[in-house]
């Protein structure tokens, strides 16, 4: 029935449109907990909030809001106390390794990219080969991922022998390689949900490689270790008091980069240039505090 103001809202139709956007943003504020704690507990915490929330609000109060965030880091933080600290380091150590790895895989990758792509093909499957392999250690048994790692290391020597100027960072990655596979763990594996960062820090220097990005995003990771060091303390500063491990991993992927990109700064021997004194200071005192976090993050060893 219309009045002479518009036609009248029903109450029952209000309240139910303030419930859905109240529901919908207090399951989004659920995305702080882990997966596997949303699916036993989401129900009970979406229906106690709800039943909390005084009439006419469509967002949570500010203080629930508080309470699921910090509820939710806690739970992701108690998440790596079921491994020890071993094993946390393992994976982290891994992970920077594949970090460093999926760098190469996009610069051979974008060899295919211009006028001169076919001469760029031997690069190219290099690439492919490493991208394997760096899904073979997290996806299968250790003996089928070495299988991939031998191949990648073959081509990766090949490659090097026929362009000599390439020979120190063919040793790195045969390292990083051989230290991939020896990282997998003996029992279980690694949670995929890590290969997003490795699949994401490839994608941007692919980009940045073959010209879709700018430039600067391709010198962030091949040439200026510095500026990786503040990315790595901006993106995890906030994150290393819930969970230590990515820190550790981009700490590894810098110190590599670090070894590739600084090695005609150090080879004079028993100095280190000036210049880099002061961020190598910084990454061990980044790099004791993940470890002292990741040591209070996990699970003690039995005995």
């Amino acid at each position: 029935m219309l009045s002479d103001h518009g036609p009248s809202q029903d109450p029952n139709v209000a309240t139910a449109v303030r419930l859905t956007a109240l529901e919908r943003r207090s399951r989004w504020l659920l995305h702080a907990y882990p997966a596997a704690y949303r699916h036993e507990r989401a129900e009970e915490m979406i229906s106690t909030l709800l039943e909390t929330t005084p009439d006419g609000r469509t967002w949570p109060r500010l203080r629930d809001v508080r309470a699921l965030v910090t509820g939710g880091l806690r739970a992701r933080a108690a998440q790596n106390r079921q491994r020890t600290t071993a094993a946390n380091l393992r994976v982290s150590v891994m992970v920077g390794v594949a970090l460093f790895l999926a760098f190469w895989v996009a610069r051979d990758l974008s060899s295919v990219a211009g006028a001169s792509a076919w001469h760029g093909w031997p690069a190219a499957l290099t690439g492919l080969l490493i991208a394997t392999a760096i899904l073979l250690a997290w996806t299968t048994p250790r003996f089928v991922a070495l299988a991939g790692a031998l191949a990648a290391a073959a081509a990766v020597s090949y490659f090097a022998l026929a362009r000599g100027h390439l020979v120190e960072p063919a040793v790195i990655q045969l390292v990083c390689l051989a230290g991939l596979v020896a990282l997998i763990p003996r029992t279980g594996r690694p949670s995929r949900r890590w290969l997003w960062l490795v699949g994401l820090i490839a994608a941007l220097v692919l980009l940045a490689s073959v010209g879709l990005g700018s430039a600067h995003l391709a010198s962030f990771f091949r040439t200026a270790p510095a500026e990786v060091m503040l990315a790595v303390v901006l993106g995890s500063v906030l994150w290393i008091a819930v969970d230590a491990r990515p820190t550790i991993a981009f700490i590894t992927y810098f110190v590599l980069s670090l070894v590739q990109s600084g090695a005609a700064s150090i080879r004079i021997a028993g100095y280190i240039a000036a210049q880099l004194l002061p961020l190598l200071v910084i990454t061990a005192a980044i790099a004791a505090l993940a470890a002292w976090l990741l040591r209070r993050q996990s699970a003690r060893a039995p005995g």
